[in-house]
């Protein structure tokens, strides 16, 4: 088996078992808001929006970073902080007591992100460049399994185990990532004396190069707006169906729409490589707004199915492309710093989202923020239309 595919495969398995954990986490978050004493929905519904927002905000500062340190020392010991790290913190959680206690866990844990750009700059290390796209949709479908059977498993567990006893299994798992890196992944060999990339010359080549500037930014906005009704989902999902087995009601929202992504992401892959990632973007951005609208109008948890599917599909069009975009236009001793700089723009947008989401659901209801989400995912797809005039090609700019 060639190198790179051997490292594709381990990489995909450690991606999924840490995304699985941490996708359990997602479902009852907002509903152990509750356990820990904030009566009040409309607190509740702006706590949770904290509480995500304040992860991803962390998450967001440190990024460029930890790219660069990757790009100096090596992916793999990156790796390794980030898995015992959040295993540590999610340790930590079960035993919190009160909400401003999770509050600081939560910031602790965006502090030790990094895992997914990491695992991409190693792949992409010996990628044959026609099969980039391929091979991203593929180490997409990781994260996407994990987030499929994460938020299902941990609604079932929620319900039967706790929402403590939730959180030392979400430890055990990134653990076991943390050891299956230690024992399975084996970084290519890298001329590190040569890497003089620094956070500021990754954040000037992403201003200076049209094509990265442009996907930074759409990175920003996309998840902003995908990320406006992550904190009043699963209140939503409650509120339709209500408190019985409620845990899975909304892990099986949340696995549907992960389920979807799950099978359409290599399809988006492909079709990148030989149509255009640019295509890819503009279409999955366009429809995946359209699917947004009829989430206003459901008067039922499972009537929501249905819709979170076919978001799904689109969304994984999204994913991609964005992605394949920013490793065709980066060299190997910048792609870390690069694809943490653009991640830390991805997680900004994923903490203003629910912070803007839980407010607005606190002050207007929990459907408006899909109409807010519709909105601007249509919007962002005519105007990078034009923004984006030409696909983006492979060329690699050398380092300075």
């Amino acid at each position: 088996m060639e190198s790179w595919k051997k490292t594709l495969y381990i990489s995909w398995g450690i991606i999924f078992i840490h995304s699985a954990g941490m996708g359990m986490l997602a479902p009852f978050l907002p509903l152990y808001v509750k356990e820990l004493g904030i009566i009040d929905p409309k607190a509740q519904s702006a706590w949770s929006g904290i509480l995500y927002g304040v992860n991803y905000l962390c998450s967001a500062l440190m990024a460029p970073l930890w790219g660069t340190i990757s790009d100096k020392y090596g992916r793999k010991p990156l790796i390794l902080r980030t898995t015992f790290g959040v295993s540590i913190i999610a340790l930590l959680m079960s035993f919190a007591t009160n909400i401003y206690q999770l509050l600081a866990l939560r910031i602790l844990q965006g502090t030790c992100g990094g895992i997914v750009p990491a695992f991409i700059a190693l792949v992409a290390f010996n990628l044959p460049k026609e099969k980039t796209g391929q091979a991203i949709g593929t180490l997409q479908t990781a994260i996407i399994m994990g987030s499929i059977i994460g938020p299902f498993i941990g609604g079932i567990f929620a319900d039967w185990l706790g929402y403590r006893n939730v959180l030392l299994v979400i430890s055990s798992l990134t653990f076991v990532a943390a050891i299956t890196t230690i024992i399975s992944i084996h970084e290519p060999k890298r001329d590190l004396t040569k890497v003089r990339a620094t956070v500021l010359n990754n954040i000037k080549l992403v201003i200076s190069s049209p094509n990265l500037r442009i996907v930074a930014i759409a990175l920003f906005a996309i998840q902003f707006a995908l990320f406006i009704v992550l904190p009043i989902l699963p209140l939503f999902i409650v509120s339709l169906h209500g408190t019985s087995n409620s845990a899975t009601m909304v892990g099986l929202v949340f696995a549907v729409t992960g389920f979807s992504t799950l099978l359409f992401a290599p399809y988006w892959g492909k079709a990148g490589d030989t149509k255009g990632h640019r295509n890819v973007l503009l279409q999955s951005l366009l429809f995946t707004g359209i699917a947004y609208l009829p989430q206003v109008f459901v008067t039922s948890a499972y009537q929501l199915l249905p819709v979170r599917a076919v978001i799904g599909f689109f969304a994984a069009g999204i994913i991609t492309s964005t992605q394949s975009m920013i490793v065709k236009n980066t060299n190997d001793a910048q792609r870390g710093g690069v694809l943490g700089i653009t991640h830390s723009l991805t997680t900004c947008g994923q903490a203003m989202g629910p912070l803007v989401g839980g407010s607005l659901g606190a002050i207007c209801g929990y459907r408006i923020p899909f109409i807010l989400t519709a909105l601007l995912l249509i919007s962002i797809s005519f105007i990078f239309r034009i923004l984006i005039k030409k696909p983006v090609p492979a060329a690699m700019p050398k380092l300075e």
